[in-house]
């Protein structure tokens, strides 16, 4: 390869920023920071690498897999490039902040890198804006997550045209784990879930496999689907809590913000570490979510101090339908 070919040359799944790409990137920036700190949200800087054993321990093995690994020629510890900000600051708030008082409201803007899944296509490096709320558990520190998320989706420039997919990870943890599956057929099951598979769900068989495929297909309109689900209530009351818990937050949510949710209760979200509501933003035209997150109550007691906790993480690139 030659010097002029090497010039005009990235790694696969990065690319460069031109004044006018790094213009816009700084001016959305902006936007959003505003939006967390008017809402309280401090904003933190968590390092580009780390002991990998420091995410290993806040990821599921899926998300492990995408760490991108690399030994420390100095100390000969395993680090990693951070591809999740949280555990980075689940890892904080039992560690430096550990004497800081409840709530605390965290925010950040950076970058993370993982293993693409897609070869041809998916970007390594992301840029990333979000905000984490240590302590409550309570449903309105769910709205509040849910309504910082919506404003800052606004400031972005969707012009309300994104719409606010909930979810509940308790829900589908539940009824797969009442199926009583092998590893390999759970994990045939979890990808049939992810593609709304409903066929694949049920080629699995069993009634706990009935309950997960009816789950599967529930998702649209908020009144719509809570009326297809509460059939499934009498025989499987265990699902009842989480139900009632999107409830309560839809209404509580102001009526704009309502105005744009939908209800998914097959949803699955990444890293194995939520345990409540969840939820994805998407906008008309990008083929992945622009934001994604959720409730995580027991991440941040792997690092030592039990409390709860939630966020949500916003893709600037996929927000900008880049």
């Amino acid at each position: 390869m030659g010097a002029h070919d090497l010039a005009a040359t990235t790694p696969v799944g990065v690319r460069d920023y031109t004044p006018e790409h790094a213009d816009a990137f700084y001016a959305f920036e902006g936007r959003i920071v505003r939006v967390f700190a008017a809402h309280g949200y401090r904003r933190v800087m968590t390092p580009a690498f780390e002991l990998a054993r420091v995410f290993e321990l806040g990821l599921d093995a899926a998300g492990s897999h995408r760490l991108l690994r690399f030994v420390d020629p100095q100390t000969g510890e395993v680090l990693a490039l951070r591809s999740d900000m949280t555990p980075q600051i689940a890892r904080m708030v039992a560690g430096p902040l550990a004497a800081h008082p409840l709530p605390l409201r965290l925010s950040y803007f950076g970058r993370v890198f993982r293993v693409r899944e897609q070869q041809d296509f998916e970007r390594r490096e992301v840029a990333q804006a979000g905000v984490e709320l240590i302590g409550p558990s309570d449903v309105q520190a769910d709205v509040e997550l849910l309504r910082v998320c919506d404003e800052a989706l606004l400031a972005a420039g969707t012009e309300g045209r994104h719409c606010i997919s909930l979810g509940h990870s308790g829900l589908v943890q539940r009824a797969i784990e009442a199926t009583g599956l092998d590893d390999v057929q759970r994990t045939t099951l979890l990808r049939s879930l992810a593609r709304k598979d409903k066929a694949g769900v049920a080629s699995l068989g069993g009634t706990a496999s009935a309950v997960v495929e009816a789950l599967c297909g529930l998702h649209g309109p908020p009144d719509a689907v809570i009326a297809r689900v509460r059939p499934l209530l009498g025989d499987h009351s265990d699902l009842a809590p989480g139900v009632a818990r999107l409830e309560a937050v839809l209404a509580a949510l102001p009526d704009d913000v309502r105005s744009r949710c939908l209800l998914d209760l097959g949803e699955l979200l990444g890293f194995g570490y939520y345990t409540g509501v969840v939820f994805q933003a998407w906008v008309p035209g990008v083929g992945r979510p622009v934001a994604s997150g959720g409730r995580y109550d027991r991440l941040i007691a792997r690092y030592g101090r039990d409390v709860p906790a939630a966020g949500f993480a916003i893709d600037e690139e996929a927000l900008r339908g880049e």
